[in-house]
């Protein structure tokens, strides 16, 4: 037996999907709201449950409001008894995250993944945080492992394939951190796939650069009489001939023996295992409809990111940019023929939402930034000074309000058009105090729905991979969320 637990059933996902959906669809508006809006539309008397707008009044309840969000995952949570109400909705949204009892036991944690692969674990022993930062190297140490697991799985699903005939193509390879760490610790052949010709270029100069770290990150493990190991730092080319990088753009035409033929014409590689650390937007579930399509892929983890950047099929986004997704054409929401049937949308605001970090935020006890809150100050200058258009602002750097609206203005080149004195900004600066401190709020509250709108879409590729019969398709908590807020793999053995 390959995989030692007991699987989650396909009714059991069907339900909380439904269950997911129920809850999501009457908080869709509030969800998609424009928070540019905030001020113009009254978003707090339009979407706040009346019971918490009874309860949160002054800026001091708006301030032990937030300590009461930030707290939500500590034990003295639990015993708070001011804003009952406030305490009951985080609670109430909770349960529908992949954690929360309504979705219980759909997601392995990490320890589960091991137990269940432990006939075939790989553990990562190398400890090398040179030429990465804390997050990355967290997660290219537990991913590469986790795809190295997979591998010698592969192998045991199918006896007439040995291990160095399986080859690890990295979808999105970006600077090569996972794939070179998959060939380095595990001696896996590892083939970086990249559609951005820079990227490939610095994933071979880092490439140069690592293996300039290698023995000293051998000694430093204690790993000098490691056979594996000791042969590496003998054969300074052996890195070479494990990791390739390639300038292509992977779509269902693809032949794959062949573009890895060419990288790597030494031996017979015909079976082929797909992984990709946060994939952006449509490529991730282009990942898995590759993997179903494609017979030499045996074997795929998925770790998905950018939500936003995905089409939706039954929605127009109104910022929708086609050119950042051309390279990977096709929807990424619905996936599953389940809620394709209902056509269900969430929205491009939603799926935004659903890419924030809610255990980053209480840990880190975050604010949203103060240009939120100039942003919907801007919308009330615009209003007053008649200009009704929407207008997307973008990024920019600024100190204080003033100066924001002041490069706001510029940027939308409406100088002549909206004029206003500095006088007269910080004037309404100051009139609106007490609705930007409980704009902070307003984003906590709004913020509950983040990890539910991901466990839907997360669900929705799940059941996808079910639908199309594989039966060894889970969901597997591969990160720390503080660390790694993107932390779920979609993983799957054929």
């Amino acid at each position: 037996m390959i995989f030692r637990f007991k699987r989650v059933t396909m009714d059991r996902i069907l339900k909380q999907v439904d269950t997911i959906v129920r809850f999501l669809e009457p908080n869709l508006a509030f969800i998609n709201c424009h928070m540019v809006d905030y001020l113009t539309e009254q978003h707090w008397k339009r979407f706040v449950p009346d019971a918490i707008q009874r309860e949160l009044q002054t800026v001091d309840d708006y301030l032990q409001a937030k300590e009461l969000f930030w707290g939500q995952f500590e034990p003295e949570h639990e015993k708070q008894v001011r804003f009952p109400s406030v305490k009951a909705f985080i609670n109430n949204t909770s349960r529908y995250r992949l954690s929360g009892s309504e979705v219980h036991d759909t997601a392995l944690t990490l320890d589960e993944f091991k137990d269940a692969l432990s006939d075939h674990r790989k553990e990562t022993r190398l400890k090398m945080t040179e030429l990465m930062n804390v997050k990355k190297c967290h997660e290219v140490e537990v991913a590469a492992a986790a795809v190295a697991s997979l591998c010698t799985a592969m192998v045991s699903a199918n006896p007439v394939t040995k291990l160095e005939d399986i080859l690890v193509i990295d979808a999105g390879d970006g600077k090569g951190y996972l794939s070179s760490r998959i060939a380095l610790e595990h001696g896996i052949k590892v083939l970086g796939v990249d559609c951005n010709e820079e990227n490939t270029s610095n994933a071979e100069k880092r490439l140069e650069r690592l293996k300039n770290k290698i023995p000293k990150a051998i000694r430093k493990s204690n790993l000098e009489e490691d056979e594996y190991f000791t042969n590496l730092i003998k054969a300074e080319d052996t890195l070479n001939t494990l990791y390739k990088t390639a300038t292509q753009l992977i779509d269902f035409n693809t032949n794959l023996i062949e573009l890895v033929a060419r990288y790597f014409p030494q031996g017979n590689h015909n079976t082929f295992c797909l992984c990709g650390l946060h994939t952006c937007g449509n490529l991730g579930p282009n990942c898995l409809r590759l993997f179903h399509q494609n017979p030499t892929i045996r074997g795929i983890c998925n770790v998905g990111c950018c939500y936003q950047l995905m089409q939706e099929q039954f929605i127009v986004d109104e910022f929708y940019n086609p050119a950042k997704a051309a390279d990977n054409p096709g929807y990424g929401f619905p996936m599953s023929k389940y809620l394709q049937e209902r056509s269900f949308a969430l929205g491009r605001n939603a799926r935004n939402l659903a890419a924030e970090s809610i255990e980053r935020t209480c840990t880190k006890r975050e604010n949203p930034s103060d240009k939120l809150g100039y942003r919907a100050l801007l919308q009330v200058v615009f209003l007053e000074r008649g200009e009704k258009k929407s207008h997307q602002v973008g990024r920019l750097k600024c100190n204080g309000f003033v100066d924001y609206v002041r490069k706001s203005i510029h940027r939308l080149a409406l100088s002549e058009s909206v004029t206003i004195t500095d006088e007269s900004l910080l004037e309404l600066e100051a009139r609106f105090t007490v609705e930007l401190e409980q704009l902070k709020v307003y984003y906590l509250i709004r913020q509950q729905f983040a990890p539910v709108i991901e466990t839907l879409i997360l669900l929705d590729r799940l059941l996808y991979l079910r639908e199309c019969g594989y039966d060894r398709s889970f969901l597997v908590k591969l990160f720390e969320p503080v660390v790694s807020p993107r932390c779920y793999a979609l993983i799957a053995l054929k």
